[in-house]
């Protein structure tokens, strides 16, 4: 256990999603025990300070201006360390009554321990380590039974809104489970038409709304579907079609009339009328107007669009941003080649105007190696032209039938001019002078030629 400065802490920010911070009497005897006998028990933080137990502790001691807290530090993955701040919080704090909290934690238990849920199955279960974990570890770790777990993790699909007026209590789990089966598009319609009113209906009534509402959903899917098929017959344009054509549109008319946006439409006259009050008659109106509107639209013309024609749409948009970036590219590179060209052009009109000219400076290093390279390939042609001399002496006196073997064998003894050391040339000339005297003892004066 070591300690750790307050101020490089802090909070998980999964945390508040999970549990709630204590307060009253509970917050109150905790804070007098960490003023009289300090932190006992250290907090559990990741290495870079995130903590994942110890919120409440950590909250206190900011409030007392504790400066040095005792830490245990753990390097764990991001979901083993929410994994450990659930599983901490459980021990210490017990049950939190939030129903949205406990939903959170549900499922992200579920999904760590690989346990898939499905409604009505009581053993579903999954190896996890050395155990198995099953719906009942999920149901047992956040305090509900496993009969109305599936429940409970249902409200994980609510819109914020609806889950907001979940945790404040005005809206009962069970209305809820019912409008969690919605599409968020419905519940947020839904929502903006009845507000928090949404809040105040019975089970029973919220159950017959998810009823009406979800076969308002399929009448729009099958008005699309009508709708696609009329299209394709009045672009064939058939005179026998014509009662068919006439009988779709009677069909998408009715249909049209009850979509889920008029039957949310009518939740919300509804409401304004129990509500009675004067100041929402230009409201009612108004709803009145626009859901007659939407009774009686005439049927849309939908254009079908054949499905060799979107690949085709599609492939030219793939090619569009492919060329954009091209083009990009290509005018990046185009902005580089116009900065260069201008410092080019601004050099030139220096130099036009009688700016002196810095000649080129040769870094001393790379003179240094230019010039072992010249004298290196100086050496090796020098060398060529010596053996190619030898072996010419060589020759001729071997023709005269003299022995001159020792021409060749001593030029090749020379350790400081042979091919394995290309060094002491300066003493060629001598080497010469040597061969010279050995003919001349010889008296074999023609080869000195």
């Amino acid at each position: 256990m070591s300690e750790m400065s307050i101020h490089r802490l802090k909070p998980h920010p999964k945390n508040v999603e999970y549990y709630a911070d204590l307060d009253g009497e509970k917050y109150e005897e905790l804070k007098r025990s960490i003023e009289v006998h300090g932190i006992r028990d250290p907090l559990k933080i990741l290495p870079d300070g995130t903590i994942l137990a110890g919120h409440q502790r950590y909250r206190i001691a900011k409030e007392l201006g504790i400066e040095q807290v005792p830490v245990a530090i753990y390097d764990v993955s991001p979901e083993e360390a929410e994994y450990l701040l659930i599983a901490d919080n459980e021990e210490r704090r017990g049950e939190d009554n939030d129903p949205m909290r406990k939903a959170r934690r549900a499922k992200f238990l579920a999904e760590y321990w690989g346990v898939k849920l499905k409604r009505g199955a009581r053993n579903d279960f999954r190896q996890f380590g050395e155990s198995q974990k099953s719906a009942k570890d999920v149901a047992d770790a956040v305090g509900v039974n496993v009969t109305h777990l599936h429940r409970v993790m249902k409200l994980n699909d609510l819109i914020p809104e609806l889950q907001a007026l979940v945790s404040s209590g005005k809206l009962g789990t069970s209305a809820a489970e019912q409008l969690a089966y919605l599409s968020p598009e419905i519940q947020r319609s839904l929502y903006e038409a009845l507000g928090e009113e949404i809040a105040n209906r019975t089970f029973a009534e919220t159950k017959e709304l998810r009823r009406r509402l979800e076969e308002a959903e399929r009448r729009d899917q099958e008005t699309a579907r009508l709708q696609a098929e009329l299209a394709e017959l009045r672009e064939q344009g058939r005179e026998e079609d014509r009662k068919k054509i006439e009988q779709l549109e009677r069909r998408i008319r009715d249909l049209q009339a009850q979509s889920w946006r008029v039957v949310t439409l009518e939740q919300e006259l509804s409401a304004l009328r129990e509500r009675g009050r004067k100041e929402d008659r230009e409201r009612i109106a108004e709803l009145e107007q626009e859901i007659e509107e939407l009774k009686n639209r005439p049927v849309e013309r939908v254009e079908v669009v054949p499905e060799a024609v979107k690949q085709e749409i599609e492939a030219w948009k793939r090619r569009a941003v492919e060329i954009e970036q091209q083009k990009r590219e290509l005018e990046s590179k185009y902005q580089a080649t116009e900065q260069l060209l201008a410092r080019y052009e601004q050099k030139i009109q220096e130099l036009r105007q009688g700016a002196p000219v810095v000649p080129l400076q040769v870094p001393p290093a790379l003179q240094k190696i230019e010039d072992e390279h010249e004298a290196r390939v100086q050496r090796r042609k020098l060398y060529t032209k010596l053996e190619r001399a030898v072996m010419d002496i060589w020759t001729v006196c071997h023709q005269a039938g003299g022995e001159v073997d020792w021409v060749v064998d001593e030029f090749y003894r020379q350790q400081r001019v042979g091919p394995n050391g290309m060094e002491g040339f300066e003493e060629v000339s001598a080497f010469m002078a040597k061969i010279v005297d050995a003919l001349r003892a010889t008296q074999r004066p023609r080869l000195l030629k």
